[in-house]
C-alpha cells in the first residue's frame, strides 16, 4: 500500500470511529469511553505499522481539537521512538502553533515537545519547558513534568536532586520506591568511598525506609556491618537477606568472603537454619558443603540431591568442585568441569523483570529498560 493510501485510509478509520463513539452515545452512554479508548489503541496500533511518510501525511491532514489530540501526539512519540527526533520536535512545534491558547492542549504539547528535546540530548531546553510547567501545577501533567525531571538528575548522577524530585511523586507512584531507595544507595556509596561511615548508615537507613526490600542497602549494610567487626548486627542482616532474597546469596557469599566473615559462628549458624528448610537454595549447600566441618558431608548429599531435581549447570559444576577432594581421578574431574564451566559461561546469570534483558552481571539499574531493581538470578536451568 502507498503511504497516501495508507494516511487516507488511517484517517477515514479516525473519522469514522469518532462518527460511531458520537453516535452510539445516547444507546450505551456508559460504556462509551471505554469503548472509544479501545478504538483509539487498536487504531494506535495500526499506526505503528505504517511508514513515516504516511504517519506525516495523517498527521497534517488531522485537524487539531481534544479528541484528536492523543493521536497527534502518538504520531509524534512513534518518530521519536524511531530515532527521528527532528522529525518528532517538528510535528510538536506545529502542533503548538495550531493550538492556540487552549491550556491543556499547549501542556500537553510542551511536555512532550521536552521528551523530544530529552531523546534529542537537548536537556537544557527540555528542563525550561518542564520546569514551566511544574510551577503551573496543573495534574496530571506537572507530575509527569516532574517525573521527567527527576529522570534528566538520575542521568546526571545528582542524586540529591533526583531524591528532592522523587519524594512528592512517592504517593501517587508508589513504583518509583525502588529508584528513590537506590538514590539513597548511590550516595551511601560515596560515603563509603569518603570514609564517613555514619553518613553511609544513615543514607542506608533511609533508603530500607522507603524500601525494605531493598536487597542493595541490605548488602551494603551488612558490608558496613562487618567492616565494623560487628558480627551480630552482620547476621541479623544476613538473616534478613536470605529470608526476603535467597536468589541473591552469590552476593552475599561475595561480601562475606571479601570481609573473612564465612567462617563465623554466628554466620555459620544462620546457614545452618536456614538450609534445613527441604526447599532450601542450592548456593546455600554449597556453602555449608565447604565448610561446614564434620556435616560436610551431609550437605554435599543434599545438594547432590536437589540437583538431581532440579538440574543446571552452576548445580554441577557445584558438585563436581565439593566431590572432587573424594575422588581419585581428579584430572578426569577437572576436564569434565572446564568443559561445564564453558557452557555455562555462555549463558545469562540474570534476567531483568520488567524488559527480558539478559547478562551476566548483575545491574542495579537496567541496562536495557533502565528501572532499578528489576534484575533477578535466573534461577531455571541452563
Amino acid at each position: 500500500m502507498s503511504s497516501a493510501l495508507a494516511a487516507i485510509f488511517i484517517l477515514l478509520a479516525l473519522t469514522l470511529g469518532w462518527w460511531l463513539g458520537r453516535r452510539s452515545g445516547s444507546e450505551s452512554r456508559p460504556g462509551q469511553a471505554a469503548s472509544l479508548r479501545e478504538r483509539i489503541h487498536s487504531l494506535h496500533n495500526a499506526l505503528d505499522r505504517h511508514s513515516d511518510d504516511a504517519l506525516e501525511s495523517l498527521s497534517q491532514g488531522l485537524a487539531l481539537n481534544p479528541e484528536t489530540l492523543e493521536s497527534h501526539v502518538h504520531v509524534g512519540s512513534l518518530f521519536r521512538r524511531r530515532g527521528d527526533i527532528e522529525k518528532a520536535i517538528q510535528i510538536h512545534q506545529g502542533l503548538l502553533e495550531q493550538a492556540g491558547a487552549e491550556p491543556g492542549l499547549v501542556a500537553k504539547l510542551h511536555l512532550e515537545l521536552a521528551r523530544d528535546y530529552i531523546a534529542g540530548g537537548l536537556l537544557g531546553r527540555a528542563e525550561q519547558l518542564l520546569d514551566e510547567l511544574v510551577r503551573q501545577g496543573d495534574r496530571p501533567i506537572s507530575f509527569e513534568a516532574l517525573d521527567e525531571l527527576r529522570r534528566i538528575r538520575e542521568r546526571e548522577k545528582d542524586w540529591l536532586q533526583a531524591i528532592k524530585l522523587a519524594v512528592p511523586l512517592l504517593e501517587s507512584r508508589p513504583q518509583l520506591r525502588s529508584s528513590l531507595a537506590n538514590y539513597y544507595c548511590e550516595l551511601a556509596q560515596q560515603k563509603a568511598r569518603d570514609g564517613d561511615c555514619n553518613a553511609m548508615s544513615e543514607l542506608l537507613g533511609e533508603a530500607l525506609r522507603v524500601d525494605r526490600l531493598c536487597v542493595r542497602a541490605l548488602l551494603m549494610r551488612m558490608d558496613g556491618e562487618l567492616w565494623r567487626k560487628d558480627v551480630l548486627a552482620a547476621a541479623a542482616t544476613l538473616r534478613e537477606l536470605l529470608e526476603q532474597a535467597e536468589g541473591y546469596i552469590g552476593e552475599v557469599v561475595a561480601v562475606l568472603e571479601r570481609r573473612e566473615a564465612l567462617h563465623e559462628p554466628e554466620i555459620l549458624a544462620i546457614f545452618r537454619e536456614l538450609a534445613a528448610a527441604p526447599d532450601a537454595a542450592p548456593a546455600l549447600l554449597v556453602v555449608l558443603a565447604s565448610l561446614d566441618g564434620d556435616n560436610t558431608r551431609r550437605w554435599r548429599e543434599r545438594l547432590l540431591d536437589r540437583v538431581r531435581r532440579q538440574p543446571s549447570w552452576q548445580g554441577m559444576i557445584d558438585c563436581l568442585d565439593i566431590s572432587g577432594a573424594e575422588v581419585g581421578d581428579t584430572a578426569t574431574l577437572s576436564g569434565v568441569r572446564s568443559i561445564i564451566a564453558d557452557l555455562h559461561k555462555r549463558a545469562p546469570r540474570y534476567r531483568c523483570d520488567s524488559c527480558g534483558f539478559f547478562g551476566r552481571q548483575l545491574h542495579w539499574q537496567c541496562p536495557g529498560c533502565h528501572t532499578w531493581n528489576t534484575l533477578r538470578p535466573v534461577t531455571t536451568p541452563w
